[in-house]
């Protein structure tokens, strides 16, 4: 006895198992049990599959930028109409990068609301005097470190060369 099996036309959307009907969820694709011998192979090897979970997270991120960045460029470019707290036209047409440069300058030039007799100065100011101070505070601290290694090690060998000193006077 001979048996002949002829398969035609195997696809992943090929059905392999069937319920009662196409949308029964009870109906297996082949790609169905395609991606499930593949996952079940990953979660077997958990080194790999968290190597493997990381990288399509940053393909996906990637994805999502790539489709993302021409409508922001276009938001970006496209003028805009400010109005007011009632929707009424305010001025003329901008573009958002204007409006971005403009409240940027704003905060830059921007006083301190408490600063009365004016001493602070602006944001920009007060920013670029926090990170000098901060970037001495740094510089004085590991030239004190220094000074004090330095003077340690003058009062060690003095002490060591008294007390040499003083056994040998005896």
């Amino acid at each position: 006895m001979n048996i002949t099996v002829k398969v035609d036309d195997v696809t992943l959307d090929t059905i392999a198992r069937e319920a009662y009907g196409e949308d029964d969820p009870a109906t297996i694709r082949i790609r169905d049990l395609v991606a499930r011998e593949i996952v079940d192979r990953l979660a077997q090897d958990r080194d790999r599959w968290y190597e493997l979970s990381r990288t399509v997270t940053e393909i996906k991120r990637e994805v999502i930028r790539e489709a993302v960045r021409p409508a922001v460029e276009q938001a970006i470019a496209e003028p805009i109409q400010k109005t007011s707290v009632y929707g009424d036209p305010v001025g003329g047409p901008v573009t958002l990068r204007e409006v971005i440069v403009d409240e940027a300058r704003k905060v830059i030039n921007a006083k301190d609301p408490n600063d009365y007799r004016g001493d602070k100065g602006t944001f920009l100011v007060r920013v670029v005097r926090e990170e000098v101070s901060n970037a001495l505070r740094a510089e004085i601290a590991d030239a004190v470190k220094e000074a004090k290694a330095r003077v340690a090690d003058e009062i060690g060998s003095q002490v060591a060369q008294a007390v040499t000193n003083a056994m040998k006077g005896r």
